[in-house]
C-alpha cells in the first residue's frame, strides 16, 4: 500500500476519544502532514476561524458539546470550499445522509483502514501536492 507525502498539509481531527485520535494521528504522521486536534465542537469551529493553513477535516459527529453536523455547518457558514469528511461510527443511511446534508463532503464508517484514509486523502489533498515527474509522491510500505 502507498502512503502518501502530505508534508506540506495541515489537518483537523475533531476527535474526543483519544484511542480514536490516536490511531488516526498514528496514521497521519506516516503521511508527513501537520495534524491539529479539536476536542470538541467549539473548539474546531474557532481553529477553523483562525486557522487558514487547514487543508482538511476529519469531523466526528458525535461530540461531547455540539453535534458535528452542527458544528460543520456553523464552518460552512464562512468557508464552503474547506473538505470536511464526518467520521462516525453510525452505521445507518439517515447518519450517512445527515452527515451529507450538514455541508461533509463524505463519510467515513468507523472502524475504518488506513488504506481507505490514504484513498480519501488522495481524493481532497492530491492538488496540494509537488510537482513530480510521475505524480503524487507515495512511500510504499
Amino acid at each position: 500500500m502507498a502512503i502518501l507525502n502530505l508534508e506540506k498539509n495541515t489537518i483537523l481531527i475533531v476527535e474526543d476519544d483519544d484511542m480514536s485520535f490516536l490511531y488516526l494521528n498514528q496514521i497521519f504522521k506516516l503521511t508527513k502532514s501537520t495534524v491539529i486536534r479539536a476536542r470538541n465542537g467549539s473548539e474546531a469551529i474557532q481553529l477553523c476561524r483562525i486557522n487558514k493553513a487547514i487543508d482538511l477535516v476529519l469531523m466526528d459527529i458525535q461530540l461531547p458539546d455540539i453535534n458535528g453536523n452542527a458544528v460543520t455547518r456553523e464552518i460552512r457558514k464562512f468557508n464552503t470550499s474547506l473538505p470536511i469528511i464526518a467520521q462516525t461510527a453510525g452505521k445507518t443511511q439517515f447518519e450517512k445522509d445527515s452527515a451529507l446534508e450538514a455541508g461533509c463532503n463524505e463519510v467515513m464508517v468507523k472502524p475504518f483502514r488506513m488504506e481507505d484514509i490514504m484513498i480519501m486523502l488522495g481524493q481532497y489533498l492530491d492538488n496540494k501536492q509537488s510537482d513530480t515527474k510521475e505524480g503524487l509522491p507515495v512511500q510504499n510500505l
